[in-house]
């Protein structure tokens, strides 16, 4: 039984488990670089993208600040309240029923 266990721990056959490993990692690696770089892209088009439609509601709030300013001097009023003296009514005799 430890003949065949010392067998299966040879030199030739770490190595080439060694190996494989190797290549596994570097595949790993690789697919992780790509990944990152995916991301990435991903990120900095988004980024992108928020400060164009940042910069378009910008140049719409810039130019709908006259409209609105125009509306509201268009709306606006003046509204004066003055007291006017009350005539006293005349006192009738008359009795409705």
């Amino acid at each position: 039984m430890s003949d065949k266990k010392y067998a299966d721990n040879d030199p030739e056959r770490t190595l080439l488990t060694l190996e494989q490993l190797s290549q596994t990692i570097e595949v790993m690696t690789s697919v992780v670089n790509r990944l990152r770089r995916h991301l990435s892209d991903q990120i900095k088009t988004k980024l992108e993208d928020q400060e164009l439609q940042e910069e378009v509601t910008s140049s719409q709030e810039i130019q709908q600040r006259p409209k609105a300013e125009e509306k509201r001097e268009r709306e606006s009023f003046v509204v004066e309240i003055s007291q006017q003296e009350v005539e006293p009514i005349p006192e009738t005799t008359k009795t409705l029923h």
